[in-house]
């Protein structure tokens, strides 16, 4: 799309609506960027895997029975504040 001239901002939205994850080597962005690809855009397919790999540590965390329930991923953390 970069090499047809579409705006960075317009293929940002293509990779959204998507939903794909970009899971590639430095040497392919490195590539990507040597063809004309814009800053936005690698930066935009990196942070699809890193949004990806934060979304799969959160459920491989595994369900939680928390007072209240069944829960799923880590459990809450908990700030107990203590008077003086």
């Amino acid at each position: 799309m970069s090499e047809q001239g579409v705006p960075p901002e317009q293929i940002v939205q293509r990779i959204r609506e998507s939903r794909a994850v970009y899971r590639l080597p430095a040497s392919e962005l490195a590539k990507l960027k040597s063809r004309g690809v814009p800053d936005a855009v690698l930066d935009y397919m990196q942070q699809t895997y890193l949004d990806d790999e934060r979304r799969r540590a959160y459920y491989q965390a595994g369900p939680y029975w928390g007072p209240y329930g069944y829960w799923w991923g880590p459990p809450p953390v908990i700030i107990v504040h203590r008077h003086r």
